[in-house]
């Protein structure tokens, strides 16, 4: 979700920080993508090293050359940064980098930044002290993107129902965790739209289905259940949803296969009883973005299989895939058809 603590004095100073990634990223890419659809990419500038402090500066006071608006995104720079400390400070409270003045000219700056310019710092952390942290709190917009536990979640969509107005049962709100993968900044901007199409009245599994958009991760689950029940026609029937919603097979392929790596390693670690929190541990050695909430669907979906299930299936996913990288699987940038029947002939012999 973004936590937001807002100020009135400016609309153009933003950080977006937070140990979600994903979600923060997803963002920040939604608003480059904006920009640049309505302004061009001319006056975009990203920084990412930490050094071009003078650079940053220029960028933000400089006015647009080409268009109406220039957007300034500023890349994991005050947590960088702020370990830039002076050796044998006693104050862990505040940032000490060892070049305090350039941190000072930046923040200086932050109060000159015509309205015509955005900022937006980007941090992969949560960020909780510092000159640039204050200096943000004080005059722009923080958004803290955050990740949640399940039960944390679903406090948190109860909680946006109830500021909007809205009825939402229990298992609704977890058919809403589902459908957007258990991101807390998606399902915010969801339930959004919920509670506005709904007016006050109960949302419904069934306005999730016509509102919400696939999210392709929680379609790769979807099509594992169907591949679990060996159900052919409800399996080709998700990957070509899939393909409609702008997935290419390949994405796909490689999203099949990814998940049913994570699917093994879940039914290994539930045979050796391991308890919750050690099997999250495992998991994060793996992927340290993946979500709680996700780590418990795989844990049920491992269930539906044996080992020797997981492994026939795994075996038939590396033979297309090294079909594909040697070529026995033609394909052209004019011509897929060749490897659209090859996916949909795995997804046959992975429900036989």
């Amino acid at each position: 979700m973004p936590d937001e603590k807002k100020s009135e004095k400016v609309q153009n100073i933003y950080l977006f920080h937070g140990e979600n990634i994903f979600s923060g990223t997803a963002e920040l890419n939604r608003w480059k993508d904006e920009f640049v659809k309505k302004h061009g990419d001319s006056d975009m500038e990203v920084f990412e090293d930490i050094e071009k402090t003078d650079g940053m500066i220029s960028a933000m006071l400089i006015a647009p050359f080409l268009s109406e608006k220039k957007l300034v995104i500023i890349k994991n720079y005050i947590e960088n940064h702020s370990k830039k400390q002076i050796k044998g400070s006693t104050n862990e409270s505040e940032d000490k980098p060892a070049d305090e003045k350039q941190t000072k000219k930046l923040v200086s700056a932050l109060s000159k930044v015509p309205s015509s310019t955005i900022v937006v710092f980007f941090e992969e952390k949560e960020i909780k002290t510092g000159a640039i942290f204050k200096k943000i709190k004080e005059i722009g917009t923080i958004k803290l993107f955050k990740i949640f536990t399940e039960f944390e979640l679903q406090n948190f969509i109860k909680a946006l129902a109830e500021k909007s107005k809205s009825q939402i049962k229990p298992d609704t709100i977890k058919y809403l965790i589902e459908a957007v993968n258990a991101d807390s900044w998606a399902a915010e901007k969801e339930m959004e739209k919920l509670a506005t199409y709904r007016l006050g009245k109960e949302i419904t599994k069934e306005d999730i289905d016509m509102l919400v958009p696939p999210n392709p991760l929680t379609s790769i689950f979807k099509l594992t259940d169907a591949i679990a029940e060996k159900n052919a026609s409800k399996t080709m029937k998700l990957f070509h949803t899939l393909i409609s919603s702008g997935e290419n097979h390949h994405q796909i392929f490689s999203m099949i296969l990814r998940h049913f790596r994570l699917l093994t390693l879940a039914w290994d670690l539930k045979n050796q009883n391991l308890s919750y929190n050690q099997m999250g541990q495992k998991f994060h050695l793996y992927d340290p973005r993946i979500h709680p909430f996700v780590i418990s669907i795989y844990s049920q979906q491992a269930k539906n299989f044996n080992l020797d299930r997981l492994r026939e299936i795994y075996a038939m996913l590396l033979k297309t895939d090294a079909d594909t990288k040697t070529g026995k699987i033609k394909e052209t940038v004019d011509n897929k058809t060749e490897a659209m029947l090859a996916m949909e002939k795995l997804i046959i012999n992975l429900c036989k």
